[in-house]
């Protein structure tokens, strides 16, 4: 018996210490880390009693204190850890609840939590029935009248905490009536509001948001008419008239209904000058408005017009001259010249001259020897472009200069 005592003390004692080895081998080969996790953690509610609602918490997030294998640290994110709050066995008033931190991986140990306690205070749910008010802001543009607006559902249910439920006067639907012409159908997001217009917050509103719809029409007397530009003159040779953009676009006319009915669906500016224009013009014009009819804003038009040059293709030959030669060398360039298609603005074309595109192949450093060399172009003028070279390559020879 004390050989077999003997002999089980012996091979515990051995296990402990081998134990303890693999711990300290296993430690050094993967070492722990410890520090606060880098973003707070939202706390989630869980096990919330039936007819209560949370009025208030001291505390929406939580920072923690982790320890985490060192390789980990990198793959950690904040969707692996969730701070919650039970609240099984929580009742009216205010009750102070042990924060828990859930981990998804076993190797993450959750060291401290700050703060460790939040103080939630609860109060009975109630709900009640409200019938929905659209508050119309603003007002359309003038000319235009609106009539009442149509709203469904016509009735949303509001939820909450009993304090703040009795605060609760009113539910609204928001619609702004700023630029509306024609009929304004739209999707409003619902609000509660208390006695004095205040918005109530941490209440729930089903449905969230409603239908609107509010007729506008215009009135007797008042006519909307686009806006005609009327240009006079020619631009300069090599432009064109790329766009015009006229603010506003539309005007409204005031007359009486047999003048309106008369009048087509536009009005003209007076002339506008674009004789031998090469940029752009930029003018505020008046209207020119038929005999009893007149405009609410006299201030006329702004009108921008975009003057853009001719776009066009042209081909020259140049020389091919070489750069870079090493002292001594001559090059033999075949074939000698070159072939430039460009494109760019026309007026930028017709005024190229023989000095304003050069053509250069790079010697520098090269020695004595015959070179496969692409050629390239150098430009003036900076606004127009090279889209081919022919030939595109041009054989090279370069050789010692003969000494006389």
């Amino acid at each position: 018996m004390r050989g077999l005592l003997s002999q089980a003390s012996s091979f515990l004692i051995a296990f402990v210490f081998a134990t303890i080895l693999w711990a300290i081998a296993t430690s050094e080969e993967n070492p722990s880390r410890e520090a606060n996790f880098p973003d707070a953690l939202p706390v989630q509610i869980l096990n919330a009693p039936e007819q209560l609602a949370v009025f208030q918490k001291s505390a929406d997030t939580v920072r923690v204190k982790i320890r985490a294998p060192l390789a980990m640290w990198d793959q950690l994110r904040a969707e692996s850890l969730r701070a919650v709050l039970d609240l099984r066995n929580a009742s009216v008033g205010i009750n102070p609840i042990e924060v828990r931190v859930l981990v998804a991986d076993s190797r993450v140990n959750v060291v401290a939590i700050e703060p460790p306690v939040i103080n939630v205070r609860l109060d009975r749910l109630t709900a009640r029935d409200f019938k929905i008010q659209v508050e119309l802001s603003d007002a359309p543009p003038t000319g235009y009248e609106n009539k009442s607006p149509v709203v469904n559902p016509t009735r949303a249910q509001v939820s909450g905490p009993a304090e703040l439920m009795d605060q609760v006067a009113r539910v609204d639907a928001d619609v702004s009536l700023r630029g509306a012409r024609t009929t304004l159908e739209t999707s409003v997001a619902l609000v509660a509001r208390d006695a004095r217009g205040n918005i109530v917050t941490g209440v729930s509103i089903l449905p969230s948001q409603v239908s609107v719809i509010v007729p506008v029409d215009q009135r007797v007397g008042y006519k909307d008419v686009s806006v005609k530009t009327i240009l006079k003159g020619a631009v300069a040779g090599g432009y064109w008239i790329s766009n015009i953009v006229v603010a506003p676009s539309t005007a409204t006319v005031v007359g009486s209904a047999e003048q309106l009915a008369k009048l087509p669906g536009f009005i003209e500016t007076t002339p506008i000058d674009v004789n031998a224009a090469t940029s752009d013009v930029i003018k505020t014009v008046p209207l020119t408005l038929p005999d009893g009819i007149a405009m609410l804003d006299n201030n006329g038009v702004t009108v921008q017009i975009s003057i853009t040059p001719i776009l066009g293709g042209q081909t020259i030959r140049r020389l091919v001259q070489a750069q870079g030669l090493r002292r001594g060398i001559v090059a033999t360039v075949s074939p000698d010249a070159v072939e430039v298609i460009l494109s760019g603005p026309m007026p930028a074309l017709a005024d190229l001259s023989s000095q304003d595109v050069q053509i250069i192949i790079d010697a520098t450093g090269l020695a004595p020897g015959v070179y496969v060399l692409k050629p390239r172009a150098i430009i003036v003028p900076s606004v127009l472009r090279v889209q081919s070279l022919l030939p595109d390559t041009v054989l090279v020879n370069l050789t010692e200069a003969t000494q006389k």
